[in-house]
């Protein structure tokens, strides 16, 4: 029950919101052209460039919203419902009126997600102080998020308590991952705005390109704040009773 309570129902909540709001906000703002008559890898070349990152490579990947940015292989990919998004009729606010379907032009939502990803390059080019520091926390946040579960159940049920005050210290990098994860995402939102503004995402696309980022950080919000309920209810059942000899 008390699982239930301060976990389980706060966490179904939290990202059911989260979820909800980023494919609410990404279909609304897929239907508007952006005005940038390009394709999603032509615009993400463009954007790489003028950032001096010429280096950077870009690749497809599968799915939709799985766009990301790999700092050791120096890659950005585009997942396929960006790179391949069908431009159905839409309502351009600036021409007040209905456009036909163009599939060489991007929605206000695929610009977005694209400027994102290369404000992650960026970040990665002038080595980014949070970005840095969670790169080097990968190894242990892996570990919290797999194997501290593990040690602190079994740490508990047989009342080994370094095992599972172990577990609970690799947990926590998990939680600190997600936590310095804040930073650098909306680090990259707001580089992301600047690349867009002077292409033309201004009024009513800028407003539509602010929705698009908040909506994608509200999910790593969800995700850090997830993870500190599931960090303070071990350390509820670690520091409870049950588990001292």
């Amino acid at each position: 029950m008390p699982y239930l309570l301060l976990v389980l129902v706060p966490t179904l909540v939290i990202t059911g919101l989260a979820a909800w709001k980023v494919r609410s906000t990404y279909a609304r703002w897929s239907q508007v052209d952006s005005g940038i008559n390009m394709s999603a890898f032509d615009f993400a070349r463009y954007l790489l460039n003028a950032q001096g990152l010429n280096e950077v490579k870009i690749e497809a990947i599968p799915g939709s919203l799985t766009d990301n940015y790999d700092p050791r292989s120096k890659t950005l990919r585009v997942s396929s419902a960006v790179a391949g998004q069908p431009q159905a009729a839409h309502y351009d606010p600036y021409a007040t009126s209905i456009g036909v379907p163009m599939t060489s032009r991007l929605s206000v939502a695929a610009v977005s997600v694209i400027a994102h990803e290369v404000g992650h390059a960026k970040q990665d080019q002038d080595h980014d102080p949070a970005m840095s520091l969670r790169q080097k926390i990968v190894p242990v946040a892996q570990l919290g998020s797999s194997l501290a579960p593990w040690l602190i159940i079994i740490g508990i049920f047989m009342k080994l308590t370094g095992l599972a005050l172990l577990g609970l210290v690799f947990f926590a990098g998990a939680v600190a991952f997600t936590c310095i994860t804040l930073p650098v995402e909306f680090g990259a939102s707001k580089r992301a705005l600047a690349f867009v503004e002077p292409l033309g995402l201004q009024g009513q696309r800028g407003e539509g390109a602010k929705q698009v980022l908040r909506a994608a950080g509200f999910t790593y919000v969800a995700a850090a704040l997830t993870a500190l309920l599931t960090f303070f209810y071990y350390i509820l059942l670690l520091f409870g009773g049950g588990s001292r000899r």
